[in-house]
């Protein structure tokens, strides 16, 4: 993930590394895959993966993606926030995702992971940990950049949001100048 800046419609938006834009795109394509359950709409994803790392772990990445995208759609009972395919630019929603994705690497991001699955509703990880502990670890075999915040850096983009979402949608839609007296 490179940056982070502002929108109107959201208030957060990531830039994605070209790399990951194909695995995000698995779960951006989760609503036409349950609307006309025509799984060529994973070939996209699947093919451009294949810029980054072999055919097999390409199909590996997207197989495991797509199951883990089914079980968070499921625990979490409504729609993920997403950008349109092939889009670098990431959600709030697609950034907590790689996050949680990201820290099934080390035992050492628990943390990072319960924030992560808070921030996306999320109440229980116990599935859903080993299943993004699998994805990560094909991203990992087919060599595909995939990089997880710090929690820091986590908490710097969704954290104060998740604990002050209002106000900061709020000021975000203002302009101008703001001086106190």
């Amino acid at each position: 993930m490179i940056g982070v800046f502002s929108t109107a419609s959201d208030p957060v938006t990531v830039l994605f590394h070209p790399s990951t834009v194909p695995v995000i795109d698995v779960f951006r394509s989760l609503g036409r895959l349950e609307d006309q359950y025509d799984l060529a709409l994973l070939d996209g994803p699947e093919q451009a993966l294949t810029a980054y790392t072999h055919p097999e772990a390409a199909k590996a990445i997207v197989s495991d993606a797509l199951l883990l995208a089914f079980a968070l759609t499921r625990q979490r009972g409504q729609p993920f926030s997403h950008r349109p395919l092939r889009s670098r630019h990431g959600s709030l929603d697609e950034y907590c995702l790689m996050a949680l994705i990201g820290s099934s690497r080390s035992p050492s991001s628990t943390e990072l992971a319960f924030e992560a699955a808070a921030a996306l509703g999320i109440q229980s990880l116990d599935f859903l940990s080993s299943l993004a502990g699998e994805l990560i670890r094909q991203i990992d075999l087919g060599s595909v950049k995939f990089d997880a915040p710090t929690v820091e850096e986590f908490r710097a983009i969704a954290g104060d949001r998740r604990l002050f979402g209002g106000a900061i949608d709020e000021a975000s839609s203002t302009s101008g100048f703001h001086f106190n007296s």
